[in-house]
Formats: C-alpha cells, structure tokens, sequence
C-alpha cells in the first residue's frame, strides 16, 4: 500500500480542519462489487423472476412439511388400529412390561403398584375403570386432570400392551404400605 500525504482542505470552521483524504483501494472496490451484487440480486430475483422469493420458498417447504407430515400419520394411525386389548401372558412380556413400568411409572404408582401420587394399583378399586381395555386406554390417552401423560407418544402400542399386561397381574398382590383403595370396585 503506498501511503498518500494527508490533503487539507482550504476551510476552517472554529479551528478545525477538514481532511481529504481518498479511501483504501481494497475498500472501494468492496463497494463497487457491493453495488453490482446488488444490481445482479435484484435482476435476478425481482426483475426476472428467476429465483424463488421467500414466499415461495416457504409455500415449498411448507408443502415438503405437510406431505411427510401426512406420511407419519398415516403410519401412526395404522400402528395405533391394530392395537390388541388382550392381556399377554408370556414370562418374556411380562418381564418386559415390568422393565417398562420401573423404567416409567414407578415415580407414581410405586415400586410394586402399592400408589403414590398415582392410585394403587394393586387392589381391585379403579377410578376409571378396570379390565384390560380401560387400563390400556388410560395408559394411552392418560389423564391430565390428574397428572398422568398420554403415553401414545412415548410408547409404541406392543410396549403399552406389555406394561398393562404387568398391571393386571399387581392385582391381589397386597404389598405392605399400600394407598388406601381409590374409586369403585371393578367386576368384570
């Protein structure tokens, strides 16, 4: 870079002097370039119309979202309609269901089913109802009102099969510290 001698200018306002000076070479050139990308940017996307603008861009891949979107349900809901209501009895699902259970639903409903924040689960009182259906539907849909999730998305429908399968096999099981018996009595 060649160092150029500051340039006065002839005027003086209260003592202060103007200088003219030119500026750095790499800069103007940054800006000239800056100007043309300008030009050519607004050619090509407003003037042409040949790039997509960001409504475009967005209607794309809002399409994109909305098709993978349908192809997820689709899957969802045919895993969820081929969900069984019979209890397993397998050693191996049960021993599943029961990992699945200390693994999600201990911190509620204790180690063995004896109740805590959740209701026992271990006595033949339900408060929505008992049987294998109702206990799976409210490992599905949960209940808000009281605290518990929705499992649905959490769980695929054969591990919420194995967990209420291991429920079912708590009752009678009369563990000591058991929670008091909370709704009506389930006869089948």
């Amino acid at each position: 870079m060649s160092k150029v001698e500051d340039k006065v200018l002839e005027h003086e306002y209260d003592g202060i002097l103007e200088y003219d000076n030119p500026l750095p070479r790499w800069w103007m050139g940054l800006f000239i370039f800056t100007i043309i990308w300008s030009v050519v940017y607004m050619f090509y996307y407003h003037i042409a119309g040949m790039g997509e603008t960001q409504e475009q861009e967005y209607a794309a891949e809002f399409k994109m979202s909305s098709e993978e979107y349908e192809k997820i349900a689709v899957q969802m809901n045919q895993m969820w309609s081929n969900i069984s209501y019979q209890p397993l009895t397998e050693a191996d699902a049960l021993a599943s269901g029961e990992q699945i259970y200390k693994t999600n639903c201990v911190s509620c409903h204790g180690a063995v089913g004896e109740g805590g924040i959740g209701p026992n689960l271990t006595d033949e009182f339900f408060i929505h109802g008992g049987g294998m259906k109702n206990v799976m539907d409210v490992i599905i849909n949960g209940v808000p009102e009281k605290g518990m999730i929705s499992w649905k998305p959490l769980l695929k429908p054969e591990e919420i099969q194995k967990v209420a399968s291991y429920v079912m096999t708590l009752t009678g099981s009369n563990p000591p510290n058991a929670k008091a018996p909370q709704g009506e009595k389930w006869e089948e």
